[in-house]
């Protein structure tokens, strides 16, 4: 006689399959993006560190040599993901341009090209972002004393209030006045010697004769004759049309980036002088701030932003300018 034996083993469904799989699929499509993001935030993060130690070490260099003018130390941007680094590479006293490429992916932005004169100071204070296909930037911001910072959170030289002098200060010492020195004796006057005054002889004085005073003739004289007096002709004065400062109303710029807003003036002649002033210096930078136009020529300011939107105000002899700066 056979006996059954019961199995006490007892698979998976297709359904549970599916549904195991689905859920590793899912996980992984996590992993992947993560590891992705993470790729990508470590090559913007080393590009931007990367430029910060150039940027310290050019800074060093024009130091150590004391450069001024052409052999001065800096940095230009060549392309979106290429800039130059002039300097002396090998302590041999010959500068040279190597150029420096930012990892995959990686754009670099500069608003300005700087150098680095004998004391480490840059001209204007110099913020360089650098982007990719994340969200944000990391940014390196160079202040003017050529101080070089990662990812500061403001402008450093805008952020610094201006001081305020209170009192007249310390007394002021007097440039002190030479001695008088001896008055020196006076001279004896000599006494003039006394000598006889003369005395003028008597002379006869002339006794002038008569002469007749002729007597003039009478000479008509003309009557001029009346001329008309031709009345000029009315001419009308042309109006002069009032001149005008035109640009962009707005402008949208990405954090710790920057873009360029084009100016110029309406029914302006000669020369003129378009000045830019940011109303938080230390959340946005124009450069320059100001400029000189000629007729209507257009000329263009600069315009960076760290973290915060704002306004910067463009002001001529024509008028002036708000432009919203909106940082999303």
């Amino acid at each position: 006689m056979k006996t059954k034996t019961r199995n006490s083993q007892q698979g998976s469904t297709l359904i549970q399959l599916l549904v195991t799989i689905a859920i590793v699929a899912i996980v992984s499509g996590f992993a992947v993006v993560g590891i992705t993001s993470a790729r990508a935030h470590i090559r913007r993060s080393n590009s931007a560190r990367q430029f910060a130690a150039l940027a310290e070490r050019a800074r060093a260099d024009s130091v150590r040599r004391h450069a001024s003018g052409a052999a001065e130390a800096g940095i230009q941007q060549i392309d979106a993901s290429t800039y130059a680094v002039t300097m002396d590479f090998n302590d041999s006293g010959t500068v040279t341009t190597q150029n420096f490429t930012t990892e995959s992916g990686v754009t670099i932005s500069m608003p300005r090209s700087i150098s680095f004169d004998w004391r480490g100071r840059i001209a204007t204070e110099t913020n360089t972002s650098f982007t990719n296909d994340l969200p944000g930037s990391v940014a390196v911001n160079i202040s003017g004393s050529g101080d070089v910072t990662l990812d500061l959170e403001i402008f450093a030289d805008g952020s610094i209030p201006n001081p305020t002098l209170s009192g007249t200060g310390g007394g002021v010492t007097p440039d002190p006045s030479p001695s008088p020195g001896a008055s020196p004796s006076p001279t004896a006057t000599p006494t003039p010697s006394s000598n006889p005054t003369p005395t003028p002889s008597a002379s006869a004085t002339p006794t002038p004769s008569a002469s007749a005073t002729p007597t003039p003739s009478a000479t008509a004289t003309p009557t001029p004759s009346a001329t008309a007096t031709p009345t000029p002709s009315a001419t009308a004065t042309p109006t002069p049309v009032a001149c005008s400062i035109s640009s962009s109303t707005s402008i949208t710029i990405a954090q710790n980036g920057s873009g360029t807003v084009s100016v110029h003036l309406n029914n302006f002649s000669g020369s003129g002088t378009i000045s830019a002033d940011s109303s938080n210096s230390g959340q946005i930078q124009v450069s320059p701030t100001s400029a000189t136009v000629s007729g209507t020529n257009s000329t263009t300011f600069t315009i960076s932003v760290k973290k915060q939107s704002g306004s910067v105000t463009l002001t001529s002899s024509c008028g002036s300018q708000t432009v919203t700066v909106n940082v999303p």
